[in-house]
């Protein structure tokens, strides 16, 4: 029977894989190396130097890549929703299914590169070609770890930092028709039917809305206080309150003072629901857990039952319109400027930093005006407005 190879300080074996075992400034420092003996050894003394340097300031990217989304997964899923750590995970599975890299130090601009043509050649389960903006958000993801490892100092830089997007085709969300919202509302159920008419008689955008407390309710004024904090150009307003929505925010008052937490069918998302259970927040999930990205899930199936239309294509099958959260808010802006509101009003409640994005949303509006105008002449053969007309 053969001996047993004798391991350097350090080093042990579990199962058929070696991991480092030693002690750096108090720290167990424990990591997987490698099956292989001879490349275990190098790795170790990699390491050590690695925690050398780092005890010196002198940070490098000597860092596994599964390894740091295991510590990115744990540190997130404390403070975000278990949708987003979940879309999080689908993105990064992606990745790793590809990179055939294993440590922070391998990633470069040509690796990326690489990995996007692998995606671009791919389809997905409907034998559709893989999006620029679905691959977009795989990349996003792993910037986003990468960014979250350079504040942690578990690595000295982003190598993927500043790399430029694939161009994504270009889709604008319509507002929508007036009997489209209608339906919408009526064929939601009542607990989200009360957030539909607040986006859709706010005008604000997702997580203005979502993180809105009862603190920021002007009850005198009924005015909604849009805070600097959640607001995208960071700048607050303050936005009128219908009549109805009013109503909405008082009962939602009155309802918050009775809210418990909800359940799940896991133990771990039970408990992570617990953590977020909130009383504060005005509109909240049916788990009463601050909205988050179930609300675009939420909404896209209330549409659906409403059978609106969420996508227009063009004469090739290109999308060039769709039908999103966001539409609720062109709604309120459409609606505003076609009963009369000024552009610095309309301005100020959408919360744009400048006119010209103000001005944009009149454009498209007036369009539409100038030539249901012209068909409705008394005389002649009219015109028909076409939606491809800008």
């Amino acid at each position: 029977m053969a001996n047993k190879p004798k391991l350097p300080s350090g080093m042990t074996k579990r199962g058929r894989v070696y991991h480092s075992n030693f002690r750096h400034q108090g720290e167990v420092i424990r990591k997987s190396l490698s099956p292989n003996l001879t490349v275990a050894k190098k790795m170790l003394v990699d390491l050590r130097l690695s925690q050398h340097r780092r005890s010196q300031g002198d940070i490098d990217n000597e860092y596994d890549l599964r390894t740091l989304f295991q510590e990115w997964i744990l540190s997130i899923t404390q403070v975000r929703a278990p949708s987003t750590v979940k879309r999080y995970e689908q993105n990064l599975a992606q990745v790793f299914r590809i990179l055939t890299i294993n440590n922070v130090s391998q990633l470069s601009a040509i690796v990326i590169e690489r990995f996007r043509d692998k995606r671009l050649s791919e389809t997905n389960g409907k034998g559709i070609a893989v999006l620029p903006q679905t691959i977009n958000k795989d990349l996003g993801a792993l910037n986003t770890m990468l960014n979250w490892a350079v504040k942690r100092k578990l690595i000295g830089c982003n190598p993927i930092n500043g790399l430029p997007k694939l161009p994504e085709s270009p889709k604008e969300s319509r507002a929508l028709e007036a009997n489209e919202s209608e339906d919408l509302l009526a064929h939601s159920r009542l607990h989200w039917r009360r957030i539909w008419y607040g986006y859709l008689t706010t005008g604000l955008r997702k997580m203005e809305l979502a993180s809105l407390l009862f603190t920021d309710v002007d009850w005198r004024r009924r005015e909604l206080i849009i805070r600097a904090s959640s607001a995208k150009n960071k700048t607050e307003r303050r936005i009128p309150i219908d009549e109805k929505l009013f109503e909405i925010i008082e009962r939602q008052f009155e309802e918050s003072k009775s809210r418990e937490p909800g359940e799940w069918s896991d133990r771990k998302t039970t408990s992570r629901i617990q953590e977020l259970f909130t009383k504060n927040h005005v509109f909240v999930t049916t788990a009463n857990t601050p909205l988050g990205g179930n609300v675009y899930r939420e909404f896209m199936s209330s549409c659906k039952k409403a059978t609106i239309e969420t996508k227009t294509e063009d004469a090739k099958g290109n999308t060039v319109e769709t039908v999103s959260l966001h539409s609720t808010r062109h709604t309120f802006a459409t609606s505003l400027i076609a009963n009369g509101a000024d552009p610095r009003s309309v301005q100020y409640m959408l919360g744009h930093r400048t006119l010209d994005m103000t001005m944009k949303v009149y454009a498209k509006v007036f369009a539409t005006q100038k030539h249901n105008a012209i068909s409705k002449l008394s005389f002649g053969s009219g015109m028909t407005f076409r939606n491809d007309e800008k």
